[in-house]
Formats: C-alpha cells, structure tokens, sequence
C-alpha cells in the first residue's frame, strides 16, 4: 500500500466515503475519520483519503482505514503523554532509553523530555528509583491504553457503509 496522507481535507456534510473521482481516468477516492466542524463562516466536515487508480476493493478499504487508525494511535503515542504538566515525546529511541535506565536503575539520570511551546527544551532529572519508576510506569501505561483504544476501534469498525458504497460503483 503507498503512504498515507494524513492531511485533513475539508467538504460538506455528506460527503461520500467512496466515490468515483473522474470516469476518463478511472480515479476514486476513500475517506475514513469524517469529523464535522462549524464555525462562524460555514459547517462542514474534515476526512482523510487516499486515491486510487481503479475500483478499490473492501481489502483495499480496510488497508486504508486501518492504517489511519494506525497512524493516529502512533501520532498519540509520540505526542500525547502528559507527565508532572510536561509533554513528553515518546519516540521509540526515548522508550528504548527510559526502559534502559529504569531497568539499570541508573541515578541521577537526565532526559529531555520535550519541548516547551516556544521550542525551548525541557529536561528532568531522576533522582529516586521511585520517581523514575512513576514515570516509567505511567508512560507505560499511556503507551498501553493507546494501543488498546487503537485496537478497540479497529475492531469495532464498521464497514456496511463502504461496503454499500462500492456496490452502487
């Protein structure tokens, strides 16, 4: 499957999840993670999609929607962990190195933990086993409940939309 663009796009409300982009070139189009918006101007709706050069296929729409799904519980992982009011980037080189240290138990240990707004770094350095151990655990668990939502939501998708939507193709 070629990379996904997780670029939000905007239409109107009703938008159709799969639809035939252009007949003379065979072009359609699929969206996944539909969100409506309002503001003052106008109401409507964001999506991602992906295009393809034929009739995709209910594999080829679940690949898709899938892989989103994907992409957002990583993007949640890397950027969405919270510790002591600092965000923290949990890139898989930084897990590899808080797992290192809380299982060396290497003290004082200094991490970067992020960025502040303004690009300005925000180190912490772990004094205790027993501050590090929160914060391992707690990443841990944050990293867990990502992947369990990610899971959750893939399995509870349902697809009857598209499905119902090729077959009108």
């Amino acid at each position: 499957m070629k990379e996904i663009d997780m670029t939000r796009r905007e239409g109107s409300k009703g938008v159709a999840l799969v639809e035939l982009a252009s007949k003379r070139k065979q072009t359609y189009i699929v969206r996944t993670d539909v969100q409506p918006y309002e503001t003052e101007e106008s109401d409507g709706v964001t999506f991602i999609e992906q295009r393809y050069a034929y009739k995709p296929t209910m594999d080829d729409v679940k690949e898709f929607v899938f892989g989103v799904i994907n992409k957002q519980t990583d993007t949640n992982i890397l950027s969405g962990f919270v510790w002591n009011g600092h965000s923290v980037w949990l890139s898989a080189e930084n897990q590899r190195n808080f797992s290192e240290a809380h299982h060396m138990g290497l003290l004082p240990v200094t991490f970067k933990l992020g960025e502040q707004s303004d690009g300005t770094a925000v180190y912490h350095t772990f004094e205790t086993q027993s501050e590090l151990d929160d914060f391992y655990s707690s990443a841990f668990t944050y990293i867990l409940n990502c992947l369990q939502a990610g899971w959750t939501q893939k399995d509870s998708y349902d697809f009857t939309e598209y499905e119902e939507a090729l077959n009108a193709l």
